[in-house]
């Protein structure tokens, strides 16, 4: 493989930043004030300064300026999400995370089929030889794949035990591949 495809999945994200960073977003700052906002919100939540620029730039790949989802789809998705409470947001934060990142798509297709061969949860060194096969074998790829697994954990999409993933909502895990992420109104 010699042009690899770009992961671009920085850091493990809190169902609760996402939901504020789309606020921040639709509050039209600019970029660069969006970025200021994020990093004084997060600063007091990470430690170090180059994990808290991956959080915020990973939160503008998502919601934010570098989204590759239009501003008007960010804007409905938000118009809904504000009339839930935060415990009901979740189909559209994980519409958030597959449709603006690859890699997490990636990952979570991977233990869609795994866990469609019956096993007893997913170990994570299966979920890398699936992901590898598309993204290369690459140190990144490891780390990234923690990053995502995080990710789903936090924002209540996976459990682990005994070392091994599993996916929670098992309507999430047996959605159609053409409407596994879209929410209802979207």
């Amino acid at each position: 493989m010699n042009r690899r495809i770009p992961i671009l999945y920085d850091a493990a994200l809190r169902p609760e930043w996402i939901d504020y960073a789309l606020d921040q977003y639709m509050s039209e700052p600019g970029e660069r004030e969006l970025r200021a906002i994020l990093t004084n919100y997060l600063r007091p939540q990470i430690k170090g300064a180059v994990t808290l620029d991956k959080a915020v730039r990973q939160l503008q790949r998502t919601v934010g300026y570098k989204s590759p989802l239009p501003k008007e789809r960010l804007a409905a998705v938000h118009s809904n999400m504000s009339a839930l409470s935060p415990d009901e947001r979740a189909d559209y934060r994980i519409y958030l995370l597959t449709e603006s990142s690859p890699f997490l798509s990636a990952c979570i297709n991977a233990m869609k089929k795994l866990a469609l061969l019956g096993l007893d949860g997913i170990e994570i060194k299966h979920i890398y030889e699936r992901v590898c096969t598309q993204f290369g074998d690459r140190s990144t790829v490891y780390r990234r794949v923690r990053y995502v697994l995080q990710t789903l954990l936090l924002c209540g999409f996976a459990t682990n035990r005994d070392r091994r993933w599993f996916l929670v909502d098992s309507t999430f895990a047996t959605r159609s591949r053409e409407n596994q992420f879209k929410p209802e109104g979207l």
